[in-house]
């Protein structure tokens, strides 16, 4: 990020400025919900969700916050579930999408705190912006990869890895190596079927 931060401030002295320090939050320090742990099951049960959208639910309900920007974008796993119950908003020069305040299910709510500034834009898009703008090298230096290698590269398995390739930008992740493949997807099935059995335990 501090990467990142430096290549926005060379290309527009002083921009870099805008981007704030970070905050870091350790997951088992965020307070539990159960409302919202709720939420997130019913719709991970429909399709597949990641965890994210649960600690980061109980983390902006913990400190009040309902506008954090949130980067769905087209073809976004996530935006499959919000696309149809969503408001546009026009803010002067600014527009996004939020939830409506009476979405068709409940478990949507989930959403509740956040803004959608690029709901209706696809990753392939976002590029092309970048590109047309002279800032597409700085792009490149986003990260998505939820298991690197030691090596520091994309390991080409995990779940942002492999809908980074299926949203068009395929060149940024290596194919793995067979073995590793097939290591880390039997691994990936286990663990889901562990959440699967903890999820149907009696409490």
């Amino acid at each position: 990020m501090q990467n990142i931060k430096s290549l926005v401030g060379v290309l527009k002295p002083g921009a870099d400025q805008l981007i704030k320090d970070h905050i870091y939050i350790k997951l088992d320090e965020i307070p539990h919900n159960e409302q919202i742990t709720k939420q997130f099951k019913s719709l991970y049960a429909e399709s597949f969700l990641g965890s994210q959208y649960d600690w980061l639910g109980r983390y902006v309900e913990s400190i009040g916050l309902n506008d954090l920007e949130l980067c769905i974008h087209k073809d976004d796993k996530a935006e499959a579930f919000v696309r149809n119950d969503v408001l546009k908003v026009v803010d002067g020069n600014d527009q996004y999408y939020k939830l409506s305040p009476t979405p068709k299910k409940e478990a949507l709510l989930l959403f509740k705190n956040y803004h959608f500034p690029l709901l209706q834009m696809t990753k392939v898009e976002m590029g092309e912006i970048a590109k047309a703008n002279n800032f597409a090298h700085i792009m490149e230096q986003t990260w998505f990869c939820h298991t690197p290698t030691v090596d520091n590269k994309p390991c080409g398995l995990c779940n942002p890895c492999k809908y980074t390739r299926e949203e068009g930008l395929g060149r940024r992740v290596p194919r793995p190596p067979l073995r590793k493949y097939l290591y880390l997807e039997i691994r990936q099935l286990l663990s889901r079927i562990k959440k699967l059995l903890l999820n149907k335990k009696p409490r």
